[in-house]
């Protein structure tokens, strides 16, 4: 099934597509808006794999609005619908890349037509997509094998940068900005081999090959690395989620295969590129099991929880900003103060293990669990002491504690989105009646962008921003339909919806039978 969202100012051209019988099409009708800037932000939530669009709208036109969402969602088709056979116009819009231009008054049977060519011209893509030759053959080419090499030594660090830039320019890179920002995608560990690697790399290749101002390339076995260049720092961060969620969705919507992406911070000069790496890689090691699957930027972390050189902290410490990359060196350096002999000893053994139990068991109290669920060996360690009787036995037991407090950290969330989820639901519940609310105005409500917000809101809530304000907005004039005697109409306005006969059709959509029925159903 493709998703479908329209925008036309035209209340009846919008009514006429809207009552469509989609549901004996391959095609979803995920929403309409009157006009691109109202659509822009409902279009970045909803991702739809087509638009359909007028020309001349109100605040923003149809072809700014393609020529936006084509940089920014690449995957998308566009259909533009006009009233002026203007060759301007058509010109305009295969520029831009639109897939169909079709004049009005247009008849379903015509548009469904075009919609169905659109959807193989999608899945053809998909197709060529999967054949990885072509890209394997250039990626192998030997500028482009000392180009990798290169930005990979320069994520690194430890470079001049006069050296770096002179490099860069034989190499033909552009490095020059005011500031840079990195982002790592790694694939899921089950789907780490070559071929894989070359799939993403294309869906990469697609968000950014209209770019100028991103870079993008291997680093590893099961990396992909982003740097972007910007003037604005704030600009550079949105950027980095925008292509952040760009990518996720167009490798997950046409393979199998699940994205951890770490955004990095902002790097103000050349030296810094290799720290903001760095951060990407914490963020996205740091995100355990639980979060597989997100992204994540360093900002989200506390600031107390930036990285650490962990030989140079206690135990407390490397249970908070530690991973469980870190637990082979934790226990190293307990071994490193033990000797074979005093791992005989009963009372060494005894003492040792103290240590580490009793640190994970402040740990765990301090997160706010239950130490005796967490680690049900504190209930009777005489067992775990007298069974150590060799440094490999003491491995394993205190690499299976660490194990088990690691887990149960990730498990509890080491990001800070509680507040800015409840700011933000506390924001809609109160304002879900005013037509204008959107995704920017409640990420400007919480102070964080709209594509940053719109990412948390999803991977913490598990529904997108829009079917969070529908469900209030649904569940209130349900609320209304069964306490009072006002119109549908009425009801209509009193949450949020400007056109009563949207209005109807998305209450029937989302709860299966009109609001008349609903109301008559719960007299």
């Amino acid at each position: 099934m493709y998703k479908v969202f329209l925008v036309d100012d035209e209340i009846v051209v919008r009514e006429s597509i809207r009552n469509i019988n989609w549901d004996e099409t391959q095609f979803i009708f995920s929403g309409e808006a009157p006009d691109g800037e109202m659509a822009l932000s409902m279009v970045q939530d909803i991702k739809p794999d087509i638009l359909i669009t007028d020309i001349r709208m109100p605040f923003m036109d149809g072809l700014e609005l393609s020529s936006i969402l084509k940089r920014t969602m690449p995957w998308i088709k566009i259909i533009i619908l006009s009233g002026h056979d203007e060759f301007d116009y058509a010109k305009r819009a295969i520029s831009i890349g639109v897939e169909e231009y079709m004049l009005k008054p247009v008849v379903s049977s015509d548009l469904l037509a075009a919609l169905n060519k659109v959807a193989e011209s999608i899945e053809a893509e998909k197709k060529e997509r999967s054949n990885l030759a072509e890209l394997e053959q250039k990626l192998n080419s030997t500028n482009q094998v000392m180009k990798e090499h290169f930005l990979n030594d320069l994520m690194l660090g430890g470079i001049q940068t006069s050296f770096v830039l002179e490099r860069a320019r034989e190499m033909g890179i552009d490095l020059v900005a005011r500031n840079y920002i990195v982002v790592v995608i790694e694939i899921g560990s089950n789907y780490g081999d070559y071929n894989n690697l070359l799939r993403v790399r294309s869906f990469a290749s697609r968000s950014v090959e209209l770019r100028n101002d991103v870079l993008h390339f291997f680093y590893g076995a099961e990396k992909i690395v982003l740097l972007i260049k910007g003037d604005n720092a704030e600009q550079l961060e949105e950027t980095a989620y925008e292509l952040s969620q760009s990518i996720k969705y167009d490798v997950e919507r046409n393979t199998d295969m699940q994205l951890t992406i770490g955004i990095g911070s902002v790097a103000e000069r050349i030296g810094l590129i290799s720290k903001s790496f760095s951060d990407a890689e914490y963020a996205r090691k740091s995100m355990g099991e639980l979060r597989r699957g997100q992204i994540i930027g360093i900002k989200d972390f506390d600031s107390n929880k930036q990285p650490i050189m962990l030989d140079r902290i206690p135990i407390e410490d490397k249970l908070k900003y530690g991973s469980k990359d870190d637990i082979e060196k934790i226990i190293d350096e307990y071994i490193k103060t033990v000797d074979g002999s005093s791992l005989q000893s009963v009372l060494f053994t005894y003492y040792i293990v103290m240590d580490v139990l009793l640190a994970c068991s402040r740990f765990i109290t301090e997160l706010g669990g239950d130490v005796n669920e967490v680690l049900p060996d504190m209930v009777n360690p005489e067992k775990l002491f007298y069974s150590i009787n060799s440094v490999d036995k003491f491995r394993t037991i205190v690499t299976d504690i660490l194990n088990k407090v690691y887990d149960y950290r990730d498990s509890r969330g080491e990001v800070r989105y509680g507040n800015i989820i409840m700011r933000a639901k506390k924001y809609i519940d109160a304002n879900f009646a005013q037509p204008g609310i959107c995704l920017h105005s409640v990420a400007s409500e919480v102070n964080i962008s709209p594509n940053h917000f719109s990412t948390i809101f999803s991977q913490e809530t598990g529904i997108t921003f829009i079917e969070y304000l529908t469900s209030v907005r649904i569940n209130k004039a349900k609320e209304l339909l069964i306490q009072t005697s006002m119109r549908a109409s009425e009801i209509s306005f009193a949450v949020g919806y400007n056109d009563p006969h949207y209005f109807s059709y998305f209450f029937k959509k989302h709860v299966g039978i009109s609001p008349r029925e609903f109301r008559n159903k719960n007299k």
